[in-house]
């Protein structure tokens, strides 16, 4: 019974597949469009982000309207990771679902060659699906934590340069956009979301909803703190520059704080691997040579 539901599903999916890559009128499209495409650096900007056979496969099988599509979740978390282009959650989405597939299909294959009962075989179908379509969740994870360390580390010295444009003279808006650009040598990261702010304040929306925004985007809370600063000043008037200094020192005592507290814990997180580790061979190479010379004097 579990092969014929396996072979149904992938033959299933294989035929939307092959509908999807057969759309002729898409296919005119873009013929079209290539042909009213000029020649310089503008046809070189759009070759260069034209998606490869593969990456357009993947995101037509994760657009799949019977699938679900992406969730809000899941495009917040990829935001996080910094992929904010557009098609990325159905793309991911498409990762996942063709993991799933060779999942199942290495599952079967376990199973069949292995000759296993028919309840032990659903499982080991089940499990392979299930470990294999988790590998993209692992991988997007680290991404985020990774991301989020960075900017995490490049804020106090993005606040101490904001801070001294703004005790030059700058106003806020243009010394927003010169530490952005300045950033992009130490963090990459950080400056990316510096740059967005400054694209939604050009398209209209407040300095405040913009910060809110990168808050939410790059999942950092002491990007939220600049903001709610940032905001409060404006608002009475007080010195923006006293509060991102004072800011800046917060945040670096708050580093050092936990750079200490993790020293601290790594005697305890030693201790087991010493134990389990460490102790039984100091203990087999000291009294080792006293255990066996014992043991010749009592056989003797």
């Amino acid at each position: 019974m579990l092969i014929p539901v396996l072979v149904f599903a992938i033959v299933g999916i294989a035929g939307s597949i092959v509908l999807l890559l057969g759309n002729k009128d898409r296919k005119a499209l873009n013929e079209r469009l290539e042909q009213i495409k000029g020649e310089g650096a503008f046809a070189e900007a759009v070759a260069d982000e034209k998606p490869n056979a593969l990456t357009d496969l993947l995101e037509r099988i994760g657009g799949l309207s019977v699938l679900g599509g992406p969730s809000p979740k899941l495009k917040a978390t990829l935001a996080r990771a910094g992929y904010n282009q557009r098609g990325a959650p159905e793309l991911f989405f498409g990762i996942k679902i063709s993991s799933m597939v060779i999942g199942l299909s290495l599952g079967l294959l376990i199973a069949i060659q292995m000759r296993v009962s028919m309840g032990m075989g659903v499982l080991v179908v089940v499990g392979a699906a299930a470990v294999i379509s988790m590998i993209p969740n692992l991988i997007l994870g680290q991404k985020v934590k990774k991301r989020t360390q960075e900017i995490r580390h490049a804020l106090p010295n993005a606040i101490d340069l904001l801070e001294v444009c703004v005790s030059a003279g700058m106003g806020m808006d243009q010394a927003w956009n010169s530490t952005s650009e300045e950033m992009g040598e130490a963090s990459q990261a950080l400056a990316d979301e510096m740059q967005l702010v400054n694209l939604e304040m050009l398209l209209g929306a407040k300095r405040s909803d913009a910060l809110k925004s990168m808050a939410d985007r790059s999942g950092a809370d002491d990007l939220a703190n600049l903001s709610s600063i940032i905001s409060q000043a404006d608002k009475f008037g007080t010195s923006v520059a006293d509060a991102l200094r004072t800011f800046a020192e917060t945040m670096r005592e708050a580093r050092s704080q936990k750079a200490e507290e993790s020293a601290e814990k790594m005697a305890i997180k030693l201790l087991l691997p010493m134990v389990i580790f460490i102790f039984p061979v100091v203990l087999v190479v000291s009294a080792g040579p006293a255990a066996i010379k014992m043991v010749e004097l009592l056989s003797n």
